[in-house]
């Protein structure tokens, strides 16, 4: 069986330590490698290829249309079919409606992110989203999804649940 190529398009998020309180402990205290390069490539040591992209490092509060239309550009450049987006919880939807508008012929992109970072805590649901949103790539059809807490959606079908930490 031939490996999947999975492009990653990093926009920031908690995932990768954007909050800057993550980055102080991160910088002064842990000196951990926290990136998805390092966990896919040190810990996962994964049965599919993947490559990454930075298109904005950002609390995704903080991204703009400007941001999105970037993002945009980057999707339809690449020639790679399975592209998961790391991304911010509090504007994911928002984004993935953007892109929702656009038109990526026989793409299938996936955004996820977490409510804690990738490493440095113990109790982390960043690994989970980032495993679950690529093996999601073998069930659905070429479009744009939302893969949080064991689910994949549609952006119409999903919102953020603070209280409870989940997307349902």
């Amino acid at each position: 069986m031939q490996k999947i190529h999975v492009h990653i398009i990093k926009m920031g998020g908690t995932i990768e330590f954007i909050d800057p309180a993550y980055e102080e402990i991160n910088n002064n205290l842990l000196k951990l490698d926290t990136t998805i390069d390092s966990y896919l490539e040190n810990i996962i040591k994964p049965h599919f290829n993947f490559s990454t992209e930075k298109v904005a490092r950002k609390d995704s509060r903080d991204i703009t249309n400007d941001d999105r239309e970037k993002l945009t550009k980057v999707i339809a450049e690449t020639p790679h079919e399975h592209i998961v987006i790391t991304h911010g919880t509090f504007t994911m939807v928002e984004t993935a409606h953007f892109l929702e508008q656009k038109s990526f012929q026989n793409k299938k992109i996936i955004l996820t992110g977490s409510m804690i970072p990738i490493t440095g805590f113990s109790a982390s649901d960043a690994g989970f989203n980032l495993g679950f949103a690529i093996a999601s790539f073998q069930t659905i059809d070429p479009g744009v999804y939302i893969s949080m807490n064991g689910g994949i959606f549609k952006s119409d079908e999903v919102q953020k649940n603070p209280e409870l930490f989940r997307f349902e």
